[in-house]
């Protein structure tokens, strides 16, 4: 009886030491998993960072086809922090990815609208806000580069991008 409950005894402790290695191996998995994509993201902010650019190109009257190719390169960076940030609120559950992802949504709509249906008009419109937006897009990416990025940052990107008008 007593060899049954050493051999009892010997076999949970391998399968426990087995387990707790396997928790260990997914839970740093996770973790790079994680990192990457607040690169991801972070790269994606920075892109959108000098989205008042457009308002001096305008200004400055520069060609369409140079506008366009700048606007799809904002449309094509909110994409990517468009799922880069739904990915990171499905690992975490936080809300501040929540309103990174919806902000950028809404960012990539616009200028796929604008792109599609271009019009000078509809940067003209937006001049005050893109310069807001580039600001607080700025002051989410170096929070996120950080760490400390908070729900306050989140919310008034969102409630810009909401502005936008079309």
């Amino acid at each position: 009886m007593k060899h049954i409950a050493s051999l009892i005894i010997a076999l949970l402790l391998v399968v426990s030491g087995v387990l707790g290695y396997s928790y260990h191996q997914k839970s740093t998995e996770a973790e790079d998993a994680k990192s990457g994509l607040l690169s991801v993201s972070n790269t994606a902010l920075f892109c959108l960072t000098d989205m008042d650019a457009l308002v001096t190109m305008v200004e400055n009257n520069v060609s369409d086809s140079v506008i366009r190719e700048r606007v799809s390169r904002y449309a094509f960076c909110s994409l990517m922090l468009r799922e880069a940030s739904a990915s990171l609120y499905d690992a975490t559950g936080e809300k501040i990815y929540w309103d990174v992802h919806a902000a950028s949504t809404n960012l990539a709509d616009f200028f796929n609208h604008v792109r599609n249906q271009y019009s000078r008009e509809g940067i003209e419109r937006n001049a005050d806000l893109f310069e807001e937006l580039g600001e607080a897009i700025l002051q989410v990416h170096d929070a996120l580069g950080k760490g400390n990025l908070t729900e306050t940052q989140t919310e008034r990107l969102l409630n810009l991008t909401e502005s936008l008008s079309w």
